[in-house]
């Protein structure tokens, strides 16, 4: 990096690509104006966490500009340029990481080499930095705080809601809130709800409900579980509003469907 009085840096490590994950290097740089480091190559990732300013990124031929908020991650033998504005040069925390187990880990947080990060991403790096980072359970620790702090837009992008779906049929007989809902994929209440509805044709909680309601007539053909038993199994909080919306749903009763559908 370049040598500039505000530069914090600690390399922990050799580097030994047959580590699983280890963080090699982290660091805080407060640029000067028009700062540019590059174009270069690395062999392990390098994830970039802008505090406050303004930069960009190229690579491929392509600039990509950057603003507090921010997040950009280079990856092994990925050449790239990258540097701050003339007139609000960044300052940007890093770190660096390698080892045969980190392609599967980015895969799993993210599929954008350009991101916004959230606040918890960038406390933990300062924290990091503070206490003079020395051992590498520490290092992982903040390392996988900033992955996560990087996760909640990725799959918006795409608005592929497989992930959701299968949220909601592993957990339908947990109370589900929309509002948290959202939030651990990524979306406001009020987005999510939008694409739900433009996705499926129904409300996040009409949608929950017809599942419980599936998973209901099983229990109602095949065992011999009470109907309060099967209304709290499936997620109801009582009796009487698992009775109103299966009537809703099914036109009958759970007991009336129970006689009906019984298999003998």
């Amino acid at each position: 990096m370049n040598e500039y009085p505000m530069q914090i840096e600690y390399c922990l490590s050799l580097f030994d690509e047959r580590e699983p994950i280890k963080v090699f290097d982290v660091g805080r740089h407060e640029t000067p104006p028009s700062h540019a480091y590059g174009p270069s190559v690395r062999p392990y990732y390098l994830l970039h966490l802008i505090e406050r300013g303004k930069g960009y990124i190229q690579r491929g031929g392509v600039k990509t500009q950057l603003s507090a908020g921010d997040a950009f991650l280079i990856v092994p033998n990925e050449v790239t340029l990258y540097g701050s504005d003339e007139r609000e040069p960044c300052t940007y925390y890093w770190i660096a990481f390698y080892g045969e187990y980190c392609k599967t880990l980015i895969e799993k947080c993210t599929n954008s080499l350009c991101m916004r990060y959230q606040k918890s991403g960038l406390l933990a790096l300062q924290t990091l930095l503070e206490n003079s980072p020395n051992d590498h359970i520490g290092c992982l620790n903040a390392l996988f705080e900033v992955l996560n702090s990087i996760k909640t837009t990725r799959k918006t992008q795409t608005n592929d809601f497989s992930a959701v779906f299968r949220y909601l049929e592993n957990n339908y007989f947990y109370p589900v809130d929309v509002a948290s809902l959202a939030a651990r994929f990524g979306y406001s209440r009020a987005y999510f709800s939008t694409l739900f509805l433009k996705q499926t044709g129904e409300t996040p909680h009409d949608y929950l409900t017809k599942i419980r309601i599936e998973k209901a007539k099983a229990y109602l053909r095949e065992g011999n579980y009470s109907i309060e038993e099967i209304a709290y199994s499936v997620g109801f909080s009582s009796l009487q509003r698992f009775c109103e919306a299966f009537k809703k749903r099914t036109g009958l009763t759970p007991t009336q469907y129970r006689k009906r559908f019984t298999v003998k």
